[in-house]
């Protein structure tokens, strides 16, 4: 990681384990090389806390409105963020998180497109699957659960409650036919990330507060 990503790593990482008692789980499960992870959208606090978990330095996409305050735009630029316009979907940021699992980097993305609004698991969108394929590296399903129990959408509140990333066996994605679109290849890849993701369990733990599932 560069310093400052790692700086920030950190503090999100003080902040879970010390307000809302954070667990990880299968951090060894994660290939040596670079990969794609893919989660599940409950809150606005998802992103930070799946970078911290899967402890690697990560690419994201982020809202583009958030680009609006320019200070708010250089620090999660240096964060590694990419915008991405959810009222004129396009495909410029998706190419650019190709581009960077290419290079050999990481990233995450959320094949739901956007919050769930009551915490349960949405459909996902053929967008993760188009740069699943087009990167081909390995996949990393994983499951955030608690979190929108603490900050659901719409919310300005934060209530602490205990929170649990469980991270899955990673796959790899089928091989694209040179020349050839198949959007429904990149539909059926964004299923089974959902699918994947929905096998991962709560870890009670004799813990009685489980979230929405």
């Amino acid at each position: 990681m560069r310093p400052w990503y790692w700086l920030a790593w950190s503090l999100s990482g003080t902040f879970y384990k010390s307000i809302c008692h954070a667990e990880i789980q299968g951090r060894d499960l994660l290939p040596k090389g670079n990969f794609l992870a893919v989660s599940n959208h409950l809150s606005n606090i998802d992103p930070p806390l799946a970078g911290w978990a899967l402890e690697r330095e990560v690419y994201y996409l982020a809202k583009k409105p958030l680009w609006d305050n320019p200070t708010l735009g250089k620090l999660i630029s240096s964060l590694n963020s990419i915008p991405v316009d959810q009222e004129r979907p396009d495909m410029t940021s998706l190419k650019k998180t190709i581009k960077v699992l290419r290079e050999g980097h990481n990233a995450i993305i959320f094949p739901e497109g956007s919050r769930s609004i009551d915490g349960k698991l949405q459909p996902g969108q053929p967008g993760a699957g188009l740069v699943a394929c087009k990167a081909q590296v390995p996949i990393v399903p994983m499951r955030i659960f608690g979190t929108f129990e603490a900050l659901p959408p719409g919310s300005k509140k934060f209530t602490p409650h205990p929170i649990q990333v469980v991270i899955g066996n990673y796959f790899l994605p089928p091989a694209e036919e040179v020349g050839k679109k198949d959007k429904t290849l990149y539909s059926d890849l964004s299923k089974r990330m959902m699918a994947e993701i929905a096998a991962l369990e709560w870890n009670s733990g004799g813990n009685e507060n489980k979230p929405i599932i």
